[in-house]
């Protein structure tokens, strides 16, 4: 038999893509600090525009894929490489922070929505049996190093050149697929495909109300009011509580809409946006939530030690990447080289061994920590972290889908796209960035106190503690040193004493909160399905 020649075109265009998005994806963290400096921004204003970039993409996920179903993933792919580029573009070229709020928000993440499931999608389509399993596997490999040396390389550029220059890599690879993408053949189409409007609708409500009361929660309070929620010149009573569990409340509401919404058009005999059937597999439901934490934990782990080193340590973006580097390597390595250890050891078991290291990893970070240090100072429990995350993330995908019938796998892998881009960018960045913040104002108001030797109340606590907030949110350099100057004696002396324990203190309570996250995910992977993987 002649062995049929494996055409490299797709695959050289969808890398091409992929090195296009996660040049972006894998580097921002590294280039907070730039960024606000040029800008004359604030990290938390930084925060809300890549939360709102991961509600664009997440809850058009599922939206994308049916849209290359029905009118060409070719099209869709071509017209959302397109319009990445001029939403990076535009980013590298935006002279404030509004035009770059657009741009990131809005514009690139609509591009990468149509990109990423028409990408897989194209592998399905162009490759078959050994040349799939080969393609799936360089698209692995390179997905690994992308990881990995993505953030240094941009970091290097942007410490050496700027960060617009560094970040300018991502349009330029978007050119370059979109050169390719036009060589390739259109697939076949299914214009018979309805996209329902209003269940579109419904998904971004839904998770957009997820993602805007957790971003809120440390200016509002988690469920006590810290402030009162103004709707105009009027005050909400809301009896002491915060408007934060009202808003998830309604978000969790919307979510059954969209599915009952789903239901009614699966009775009338329509396609509905995502069949809510399909959380009844309970392996896949549990796997999906799982996967979805994970991502959550290496995230908001990369953003929390991002912020620290940069607004702390003062590291450039070069060594912010180095002191990241342990954690993105150990995850891309034993991601890469690990899911063979399904076939010895049931994943299951794999699953919740990764998981207790990543609480190792997170206690030694915890406590390596320190105002005055090196990229190499975090190396050991970023290393132990990146290990834990790497095992889980090797397994998690396959013991995910084992159980999800083959006409189900579009659906399934799309919904799980969804949670990774919600929960594990998007609700990861707001609820570090709040928990974060939060306690670097609580730490502030408690080392004033001990400063000063006065005993507050609870209510000037926090009255205290808003006044920081408020002043924090959008403070220049300049400004802060006014603020400086308007403290007590012995304050103005301790202050960077007090900013430096603070963001320690603050360091360590938002990892330990994010332990309990590693915790939940333990109990959850005892409900996983236990076996070890076949080569069926």
């Amino acid at each position: 038999m002649i062995k049929e020649k494996m055409n490299w075109m797709p695959l050289i265009t969808i890398v091409a893509s992929m090195v296009m998005m996660y040049i972006t994806s894998f580097s921002i963290n590294v280039l907070i600090g730039p960024i606000v400096e040029d800008l004359n921004w604030s990290v938390s204003g930084l925060q809300m525009v890549i939360v709102a970039a991961s509600l664009v993409a997440g809850t058009l996920m599922v939206t994308a894929g049916r849209l290359g179903d029905k009118i060409g993933k070719k099209k869709v792919f071509l017209i959302g490489s397109i319009i990445y580029t001029i939403g990076l573009s535009t980013v590298v070229l935006s002279p404030n922070s509004f035009i770059f709020s657009i741009a990131w928000a809005v514009i690139w993440p609509l591009g990468m929505v149509m990109v990423i499931p028409t990408s897989i999608a194209l592998i399905m389509y162009f490759y078959q049996g050994a040349q799939r399993a080969q393609a799936f596997g360089i698209y692995g490999a390179v997905l690994m190093l992308i990881s990995a040396l993505a953030p240094v390389v941009v970091g290097y550029l942007a410490s050496s050149v700027g960060w617009r220059i560094a970040l300018g890599l991502s349009p330029a690879f978007g050119i370059i697929t979109i050169i390719l993408a036009f060589g390739l053949p259109e697939t076949s189409k299914d214009k018979d495909i309805k996209i329902d409007l209003i269940s579109v609708i419904l998904s971004v409500v839904s998770f957009g109300l997820l993602l805007i009361a957790t971003t809120m929660a440390s200016q509002y309070g988690w469920f006590f009011e810290k402030r009162p929620f103004m709707i105009g010149d009027s005050t909400l009573p809301l009896f002491g509580l915060s408007v934060v569990p009202f808003i998830y409340l309604l978000s969790v509401i919307m979510l059954v809409v969209f599915f009952k919404r789903g239901n009614a058009l699966v009775d009338k005999g329509q396609s509905p946006l995502l069949n809510a059937a399909i959380l009844k597999n309970i392996p896949f439901t549990i796997g999906m939530m799982v996967q979805a934490l994970l991502y959550f934990l290496f995230a908001a782990i990369l953003f929390v030690v991002s912020v620290f080193v940069q607004s702390v340590s003062g590291f450039d973006s070069f060594d912010t990447a180095l002191t990241t580097l342990p954690i993105s390597a150990g995850v891309a390595l034993f991601s890469f080289f690990t899911p063979g250890l399904g076939r010895k050891i049931a994943p299951k078991w794999i699953i919740i061994t990764g998981f207790i290291i990543v609480l190792i990893g997170s206690y030694m970070l915890r406590q390596q920590v320190a105002v005055e240090m090196s990229p190499m100072t975090m190396l050991f429990g970023s290393v132990i972290f990146g290990i834990g995350c790497g095992l889980v993330m090797g397994q998690i995908a396959s013991v995910t889908m084992i159980k999800v019938a083959p006409e189900q796998n579009g659906e399934a892998s799309g919904l799980s796209e969804t949670m990774k881009e919600i929960i594990g960018q998007g609700f990861a960045i707001a609820f570090a960035g709040a928990v974060l913040f939060g306690s670097v104002y609580t730490n502030m108001t408690h080392e004033y106190e001990k400063v000063e030797s006065i005993d507050l109340s609870i209510e000037e606590e926090d009255e205290i503690m808003l006044e920081l907030e408020d002043t924090f949110q959008s403070i220049t350099p300049a400004e802060e040193q006014k603020f400086i100057q308007t403290l007590p004696e012995k304050t103005q002396e301790a202050y960077q004493d007090i900013v430096n324990t603070s963001a320690v203190n603050a360091f360590t309570r938002t990892l330990s909160i994010l332990d309990i996250f590693t915790i939940i995910c333990i109990f959850l992977s005892l409900f996983l399905p236990n076996f070890k993987m076949t080569d069926d």
